[in-house]
């Protein structure tokens, strides 16, 4: 089978497809729990990465399992510590300066967003790790292959090489791994178990990791995830008492993605308006689209704590960074 003719839409109908084909998945496996994983994975791939090959795919698959590996340190550690907190910071400086590299960056940035859902689940009682990380694996397995399938059946032009990311010195990473292990530590401190959306939001901020595009991520973050929520609360009230018929949440699901992803492709790559209600669909419908969850509900909840956090969270850059640039040059 000859894959179709190379078209700029063509990268906006792969990632609505491969959107819906992994929310079909999560239902028809009964994935419920665990649906946020199937439904973000091909978002990840096919909306944030210029291009997929082998090496990318690599650094996906290492994400996961290092992002495992911390769940299990969570859980040998007996949950939060004092112990728990350097180990996560050095981790996520590590993390940072990986990205700073720039040959790895896939796999630092997605591990970064990896672990923060993960040990989001793990403060979860009763929580089966194993099941999590044999889901979490699953899916992104099946992301791939629906990510490989779809680039080679609808093509597009190979994307425009990027200029190097500036070097980022040591004590600006300092910071940016402090503000994810506050983040982190406020989360479990306030027992914000149901935010997950939120919890995201303040480590996908970060990634830019200079301080003026952290600004305008942060801004371009809620107004997706207000646009995401908005249009799954309209979804809900179409649907009305209907909202678990998959047959029915499908297609405007996928409507949803393609004006997403469309919009995406006007704006250009990267995490910006677009892609933040992308994401937020996405976890919206894969995690609370269920029957003992209202989907209404959850898309409100969304738009204010995720408003809330990334509120803090760029107050505490700004804070941050302003005791930086005064220490440097005192």
């Amino acid at each position: 089978m000859r894959p179709a003719a190379v078209h700029p839409f063509n990268a906006v109908l792969r990632l609505a497809i491969g959107a819906s084909l992994s929310l079909l998945l999560a239902k028809l496996t009964d994935s419920d729990n665990w649906g946020v994983f199937f439904t973000i994975g091909p978002v990840l791939l096919l909306g944030l990465l210029p291009t997929l090959n082998g090496f990318l795919l690599k650094q996906f698959v290492a994400s996961t399992l290092m992002s495992g590996s911390t769940v299990l340190v969570y859980q040998w550690l007996g949950g939060y510590g004092p112990v728990l907190s350097l180990l996560l910071f050095g981790y996520f400086f590590w993390l940072f300066r990986l990205m700073t590299a720039g040959v790895y960056f896939v796999f630092a940035a997605t591990a970064l967003i990896n672990s923060s859902i993960f040990l989001h689940f793990a403060s979860y009682p009763g929580l089966d790790a194993g099941a999590m990380l044999e889901n979490s694996l699953v899916a992104n397995l099946s992301a791939m292959l629906i990510a490989l399938s779809l680039t080679y059946l609808l093509p597009t032009a190979p994307p425009p090489a990027r200029p190097a990311p500036p070097p980022i010195p040591v004590p600006h990473l300092l910071v940016l791994a402090a503000l994810v292990t506050a983040s982190f530590l406020a989360f479990q401190w306030l027992d914000l178990k149901d935010s997950l959306s939120a919890q995201a939001s303040t480590i996908l901020i970060l990634l830019p990791l200079q301080f003026s595009a952290i600004v305008q991520a942060g801004l371009k973050r809620a107004t997706g995830v207000l646009l995401g929520s908005a249009y799954a609360a309209l979804c809900q009230v179409l649907l009305y008492n209907h909202y678990q018929q998959i047959t029915l949440v499908l297609p405007l699901f996928f409507l949803g993605m393609l004006l997403f992803a469309r919009a995406q492709q006007k704006e250009g790559p990267g995490s910006g308006v677009a892609f933040g209600g992308m994401t937020t669909m996405a976890i919206i419908f894969g995690q609370y689209l269920t029957p003992n969850q209202d989907m209404m509900y959850s898309a409100l909840y969304r738009i204010s704590s995720v408003t809330v956090a990334v509120g803090v969270m760029l107050v505490l850059a700004t804070c941050a960074f302003y005791v930086l640039e005064r220490r440097q040059h005192s």
